[in-house]
C-alpha cells in the first residue's frame, strides 16, 4: 500500500516539474517577426506576450512609417 502510494506520489512530482523547461528564446524585434502570423507561431505564452509588448512599443520613425499613409 505504501509503496503505490510512494509511485503515485514520485510521478506525479516527475509530472509536474516535466513542463518546467528552459522559455523559448525569442526573436528579433524587427518589422518582419512582428508580424501576427509570427508573433502566434511563438509557442512559449510568456514570451509570446513579451514579444507582443515589444513589438507594439516599437520605435516610430521616416524607416517604419507607411510609405503611403493616408490622408484623413
Amino acid at each position: 500500500m505504501r509503496f503505490s502510494l510512494f509511485v503515485s506520489l514520485a510521478a506525479l512530482a516527475v509530472a509536474l516539474l516535466s513542463g518546467c523547461g528552459k522559455p523559448q528564446a525569442m526573436p528579433e524585434v524587427n518589422a518582419a517577426n512582428c508580424q501576427i502570423d509570427k508573433i502566434m507561431q511563438i509557442e512559449d505564452e510568456a514570451t509570446r506576450r513579451e514579444f507582443g509588448s515589444r513589438c507594439s512599443r516599437r520605435p516610430v520613425g521616416p524607416d517604419t512609417l507607411p510609405a503611403n499613409p493616408k490622408k484623413w
